[in-house]
């Protein structure tokens, strides 16, 4: 079933789950079965709320990009949810992309994230899609009828900056527009700790003319890292009070996830009833996820 379909149905807020495969390769037997085992471990844990749809990470490079695919239809009839199956475009010739989809359609998945990818070392070969634009366009020319979701970001692409530097969020919001218009039928938000700072965007996105449905991204902290994990990608805000008490407590690893959970609970707690769907980061991890939803259940 497409999930805008299911979203337009939904009449309280549901949640949904990334994780992503070992991009291992496979003569490396032990390390993708562990990393499989705790896939298919943090789906089981978390079935039991129901979730919408399960989101499976692809790398257009490495054994990512053969076993993504499959995993994704795997997890779609084991436990009986919607799959959707992630697709970058960067450095991937139009051929190749119409066999790609070709081969989600065989899998019976309906369902697909279109993302740029990280950019490569080198320049672009030419004639290959450049944009996240440019892959929605291209998805919606298949014959099957995938719907389609697309990420967006509440304060901004790292990218989207202006001339001295600084961020553009209004051009960036043009670059969402953009893909919507072009055929997106949902947003699945970059992660973020401040509810306010997801309103905003929304509001702004909607006096823009953008209409689907935006569902919040929310990634519970597991470790300290976390803090410099926010730092490197430079477009997301945490709030002082949060890293103070991550700074605090950063030999504690048990406090940090304790305060972790406790910061996903209180923005999920903030957004219940104003989004058809909260989608959780779960990096193959259930535990701090299973808290979270048994505390918000």
């Amino acid at each position: 079933m497409k999930i805008s379909v299911i979203l337009k149905e939904t009449k309280e807020t549901r949640f949904s789950l990334e994780v992503f495969p070992p991009k291992t390769g496979v003569s490396e037997r032990i390390p993708i079965q562990r990393h499989l085992s705790n896939i298919f471990e943090t789906v089981e844990h978390l079935i039991k709320y129901n979730p919408i749809f399960v989101s499976v990470t692809y790398n257009p490079e490495g054994k990512t990009k053969t076993t993504s695919i499959p995993l994704a239809a795997i997890i779609k009839q084991k436990y009986n949810v919607e799959a959707v199956a992630h697709l970058t475009c960067i450095s991937t010739p139009r051929e190749e992309l119409s066999k790609t989809l070709d081969v989600i359609d065989y899998f019976d998945i309906e369902n697909i994230l279109a993302l740029r990818g990280d950019l490569p070392d080198s320049s672009l070969p030419r004639g290959e899609l450049r944009h996240a634009s440019d892959l929605v366009e291209e998805i919606t020319k298949h014959e099957k009828g995938f719907c389609i979701g697309v990420a967006c970001y509440p304060e901004g692409h790292p990218e989207c900056v202006t001339e001295e530097g600084e961020r553009d969020l209004e051009k960036d919001l043009l670059h969402f527009k953009a893909k919507v218009d072009k055929g997106a039928d949902f947003a699945i938000t970059q992660l973020f700790f401040d509810n306010n700072v997801f309103f905003s965007f929304v509001k702004k996105a909607r006096d823009i003319g953008v209409k689907v449905p935006i569902i919040p991204g929310i990634m519970p902290i597991r470790s300290y890292n976390m803090v410099n994990i926010v730092k490197r990608l430079g477009n997301i805000s945490m709030p002082y009070s949060l890293v103070k008490k991550l700074e605090d407590n950063r030999d504690n690893k048990a406090e940090i996830m304790e305060i972790g959970v406790e910061q996903a609970i209180k923005q999920c707690r903030g957004l219940m009833n104003k989004v058809p769907c909260i989608h959780f980061y779960t990096m193959d991890r259930w535990m701090s996820v299973d808290r979270i939803l048994k505390e918000l259940s």
